[in-house]
């Protein structure tokens, strides 16, 4: 069974997202970054995050999911699972 791939349009709009709910500079999101370790996020803004990507993208992710969340590819991966375009890619 293979992944499904968040196309990369999507990848940067996410990555967008997830900078602006840690108030920082898309530039400084790397795919090693830790959202808890070198942004101190903590729930609220992974709930902001979980919230901005129903509302701005239309991907809803179940919230048990949360804690899984703490970096862009930790992100793709779920996003992708439940990504209507990445369906059957």
């Amino acid at each position: 069974m293979s992944e499904a791939v968040l196309p990369e349009e999507l990848r940067n709009k996410v990555r967008e997202i997830i900078a602006d709910v840690l108030e920082a500079d898309a530039d400084e999101l790397t795919e090693e970054s830790s959202f808890v370790g070198d942004f101190d996020a903590d729930s609220l803004l992974v709930i902001e995050m979980y919230s901005r990507f129903e509302r701005d993208l239309g991907i809803k992710v179940p919230q048990e999911d949360a804690p899984e969340l703490d970096s862009l590819p930790a992100t793709y991966a779920h996003l992708a699972k439940y990504a209507p375009e990445a369906a059957g890619v």
